[in-house]
C-alpha cells in the first residue's frame, strides 16, 4: 500500500504545527516564569516572624494570572469564632509596616486578627487612578494593577476561614496607601474603613468611597508631599465623604514605620463595622 504525496504532506504539515504548538507552550512558560519572581520571593515584614505566616496563591484573569500572599492567623486561634480580616499593602520598600506592628506580642493579643500580606509583582502597583498626575511612575512595559489578586485573596480566606464580613479593613503605606484608597474607591462594598500614610490618589476619583477612610500623612514627607492627602480630604469634605485627613508635624515618608504601633489607631479601626 502506498502512501500519497498529499498525506505525506499533511502528516508533515501536522508535525510541524505540532512543533509550533510546542515552542509557544515553552515560550510562554517562560514568560510566566520571568513575570512571577513574586510568587518564589518572601517579604521584609514576614521574614522578621516567618512562624507567624502561611504561604498561599491566587488567581485572576489579569496579568501575570497568579498572586502570592501571606496570612497571619489570630492569636490562640479558636476555629469556632469569627474574626476580622486586615489587608495590609507593602509600598515600593516591601515593608508591610501593618502587618508588622499586628505581628507584635501586645497588639496580636489586644486585637485578634487575621492580617493578608499581598506581595506585589515588582513592576506592578496595586492600583493607580486614571488621573496620571496622581499616579507614581511607572516602567517601560507598565503591568496591570494588582489589586483583583488582592480581592480573590480576600474570598480565598473568607472561603477557608470564620471571617466577619463586616470587619474588613485595609491598610497600606506609600504604594500601599495609594492601593487602599484605590481598593476603597473600586470595590466599595467589600471593606468597613481603610488607613492609608502617605498616600497619593486623584481628588477627582473619590466619588464611590462608602466607608470610612483615614489619611495619615508627614508634614516632612519629600517623597509624596502631604499636599495630596490635603486634596483628597478638601473633595471628600465638597462630596460629604468620610474622610479624615491627620497631619503629623514631626515625620516624614517614614511615617508607616511608626505610625502602626500606635493602639489608639487600631481601637478606632477595629470598632468600625461596615453598615
Amino acid at each position: 500500500m502506498f502512501t500519497s504525496k498529499k498525506s505525506e504532506q499533511d502528516a508533515h504539515e501536522n508535525k510541524n504545527s505540532i512543533f509550533k504548538h510546542l515552542r509557544l507552550a515553552f515560550l510562554l512558560l517562560i514568560l510566566l516564569f520571568l513575570a512571577t519572581p513574586h510568587l518564589r520571593t518572601s517579604l521584609v515584614t514576614v521574614n522578621q516572624n516567618p512562624e507567624l505566616y502561611s504561604k498561599h496563591f491566587s488567581v485572576s484573569a489579569t496579568f501575570p494570572f497568579v498572586g502570592a500572599y501571606y496570612l497571619m492567623q489570630p492569636a490562640n486561634y479558636d476555629e469556632n469564632k469569627s474574626y476580622p480580616l486586615v489587608v495590609s499593602l507593602h509600598g515600593v520598600s516591601v515593608h508591610s509596616y501593618p502587618a508588622e506592628a499586628l505581628a507584635q506580642q501586645s497588639l496580636r493579643r489586644k486585637f485578634p486578627a487575621f492580617v493578608l500580606v499581598p506581595i506585589a509583582p515588582g513592576q506592578s502597583f496595586w492600583a493607580t487612578p486614571d488621573d496620571s498626575d496622581y499616579s507614581l511612575p511607572k516602567g517601560f512595559l507598565p503591568w496591570p494593577d494588582h489589586l483583583p489578586f488582592v480581592i480573590n485573596a480576600i474570598r480565598n480566606t473568607r472561603s477557608s476561614y470564620k471571617i466577619d464580613p463586616s470587619r474588613i479593613y485595609i491598610t497600606g503605606h506609600s504604594m500601599g496607601g495609594a492601593g487602599v484608597i484605590g481598593a476603597l474607591e473600586r470595590y466599595p462594598d467589600v471593606f468597613a474603613a481603610g488607613i492609608s500614610s502617605a498616600g497619593i490618589w486623584s481628588p477627582t476619583e473619590i466619588s464611590n468611597i462608602k466607608a470610612p477612610l483615614y489619611l495619615l500623612h508627614g508634614k516632612r514627607d519629600n517623597a509624596i508631599p502631604v499636599t495630596y492627602s490635603q486634596q483628597l480630604g478638601q473633595a471628600g469634605r465638597e462630596l460629604d465623604a468620610r474622610i479624615y485627613v491627620q497631619l503629623f508635624d514631626q515625620y516624614g515618608h517614614e511615617i508607616g514605620s511608626v505610625i502602626y504601633k500606635n493602639d489608639p489607631l487600631w481601637k478606632r479601626l477595629f470598632k468600625i463595622r461596615k453598615k
